[in-house]
């Protein structure tokens, strides 16, 4: 699920703020474009895997149409085909799930 601009927003001011408080980080650029940058950097991350499901979705329809002989659709958990298309597709696009 999509996390929305503003909880995006709120992730990374706290992520900011403690790793500033607890000194593990040196802002070498104003925190405003920081938090620009990350903010877009997890939009993107959301936005590929929503299109990783997607395409995991459709070709996990196609494979349970074309179950091979003997094995009947109903048999066959929809979720469980599209989680290893997906784990699948992310993998070959090197995507971290």
């Amino acid at each position: 699920m999509r996390p929305s601009p503003a909880q995006l927003e709120r992730l990374v001011d706290r992520l900011l703020r403690r790793l500033k408080g607890a000194e593990y980080v040196t802002l070498t650029a104003g925190e405003d474009v920081i938090r620009g940058r990350v903010i877009a950097l997890l939009a993107k991350n959301f936005d590929d895997e929503q299109l990783i499901e997607q395409e995991a979705r459709a070709e996990a329809e196609k494979v349970i149409r074309q179950a091979p002989p003997g094995v009947r659709r109903e048999d066959l958990d929809l979720r469980r085909v599209e989680q290893l298309v997906k784990q699948r597709i992310a993998k070959a696009k090197g995507f971290a799930l």
